[in-house]
């Protein structure tokens, strides 16, 4: 691949944002967002003075009214708290279109006054980080441009003589391999940053002892079991047993103190054996207390988590959604589980390692609930569309009117009559509609047993028009609302939208 930024996460961007704007602006700095980022990701100069503010969004695709939302909102924060704010930047993973420029330019720059308004696209930032390799090797491993400056310089390295650069350091690692193998000890030399590099595995437990003075914020973290990163000035004393683990020269960068099951991830099988279910998972130590592991999901749409006891495969079971930005096809899936442990009447989980259950539970529901059975419902109907017409949805905010299109696109792909619940119906009326359909609108504007057909007939899903084919519009009674457009435009022989209004009936369509 090339330097792609769809091939990264929210996290991954950030990062990538922050490493950029520290090689590209000088005296950058960031702020940890964890309680609030006051509208702020990365900024230069004095937060309550003059100061340069840069936000960065992980948006790909295109914008909808929700990220536009909090684009002007994180916009509006950092004006609101830092009245000395004189730039203000945005970081993006995408390319505006033209409809999107525009909005930007009204919202944000016509209203910035002083304020300067920058925006790094999709474009900038992926050229920026061609220019830095170390950001190319962390970020993008497997492009092609890290894959060639990789090529040519193990040519290069090949074409000296290894044996002299390495061979001091490379012998000592050898023999300490030799004499202390329970050390696990590894080796690794950068020709490029020509630096030695040695991790070490030890086959035998070490302890460690230390203080520190930390504030308020980290000590609750601490507690909470979540991971902090102290600073040297924030560590008064760290000893190791055995000693030799830290050198007596060596120099505190950083301590991080984390549960150490954090890392830990298992392989399990979960099994309904009533309804002959079985779906692989990864699961990741979430918590575990004196008699309790708590393990959840790796998948950030569906969080299934669950807990059970060390005297007992007895145990309880939770989830919860978050489906925005994921591929319908993977929620689709995501739902299939979910439904899957609901309807069983009881299922288990079975660790790969061993092949022994750990966890048994009754499901505790008999149906979805409503919000997540109407949500089953539309994602379906998106999916037996994608597979009617190739286009790709990506989950995103939606309303009663994608849910309703939907369903209607849906049924007219598999040559079935629908009906409208929607309150207003437009329909786009071509060129030398037939006049008789204005002969039969009376004086108060009504239509009865009128019938229309559309050619090409495209409706609105997701910001994305589904072209379902030739239809019929049945009308049994509406109200026409645009009735002098309608006449003028049977009299020009022009297009006109047809907006109405049923009465007592929905209008219904079926594909020809």
């Amino acid at each position: 691949m090339d330097i792609d930024l769809s091939y990264l996460d929210p996290s991954r961007f950030e990062s990538l944002a922050s490493d950029l704007l520290m090689e590209e602006a000088e005296s950058v700095r960031t702020i940890d967002g964890s309680g609030g980022d006051d509208g702020i990701d990365c900024f230069k100069g004095q937060t309550q003075g003059s100061i340069t503010i840069f936000q960065h969004k992980f948006f790909t695709g295109r914008l909808n009214h929700s990220r536009e939302s909090q684009i002007q909102s994180s916009y509006e924060t950092a004006k609101e708290n830092h009245p000395g704010l004189e730039r203000w930047c945005l970081l993006i993973a995408l390319d505006f279109t033209p409809k999107e420029q525009q909005w930007f330019e009204k919202t944000i720059e016509q209203d910035a006054e002083n304020i300067e308004v920058d925006i790094w696209n999709e474009s900038k930032i992926e050229n920026l980080v061609s220019e830095y390799d170390h950001i190319v090797d962390r970020y993008f491993q497997q492009s092609t441009l890290a894959a060639g400056r990789k090529a040519n310089e193990a040519i290069e390295f090949l074409s000296g003589n290894p044996l002299e650069q390495v061979a001091g350091a490379g012998e000592k690692m050898t023999e300490i391999r030799s004499d202390h193998s329970h050390w696990g000890i590894e080796y690794h030399y950068d020709s490029q940053e020509e630096t030695h590099q040695v991790k070490a595995d030890p086959e035998f437990p070490i302890e460690l002892e230390t203080s520190f003075d930390i504030g308020e914020e980290k000590l609750k973290k601490l507690e909470a079991g979540e991971k902090v990163e102290l600073s040297p000035e924030e560590v008064e004393k760290l000893e190791a047993s055995p000693s030799a683990v830290i050198p007596d020269d060596a120099e505190l960068s950083s301590l991080v103190i984390k549960p150490s099951y954090q890392d830990i991830e298992k392989e399990v099988q979960l099994e309904a054996p009533s309804i002959g279910f079985r779906r692989k998972l990864t699961l990741e130590v979430s918590d575990i207390s004196d008699n309790s592991i708590s393990l959840s999901t790796t998948d950030t749409g569906l969080d299934l988590s669950f807990t059970y006891f060390e005297d007992s495969s007895e145990g309880t079971f939770d989830y919860n959604v978050d489906f925005e930005g994921q591929p319908v096809h993977e929620v689709y899936e995501s739902l299939d589980l979910l439904k899957s442990l609901i309807n069983a009447d009881d299922f288990l989980m079975r660790d790969l390692e061993d092949d022994k259950i750990v966890f048994r539970a009754e499901s505790d529901l008999d149906t979805l609930p409503d919000e997540l059975s109407l949500l089953d419902e539309f994602v379906t109907n998106l999916y037996i569309i994608e597979s009617k017409t190739g286009t790709s949805f990506t989950f995103d905010d939606w309303d009663e009117l994608d849910f309703e299109n939907a369903r209607i696109a849906r049924d007219l792909l598999e040559g079935k009559e629908t009906k409208s619940t929607i309150e207003t119906f437009s329909a786009e009326l071509e060129p030398g509609f037939d006049q008789t359909l204005v002969d039969e609108i009376d004086g108060d504007g009504v239509i009865e047993g009128a019938s229309i057909n559309f050619g090409g007939f495209e409706i609105l899903v997701l910001s994305q028009y589904i072209e379902v084919g030739d239809v019929e519009l049945e009308i049994p009674k509406a109200k026409i609302k645009n009735i002098d457009q309608v006449e003028e435009a049977a009299d020009t022989g022009s297009s006109v939208s047809l907006e109405m209004v049923p009465i007592e009936q929905p209008p219904k369509m079926k594909a020809i």
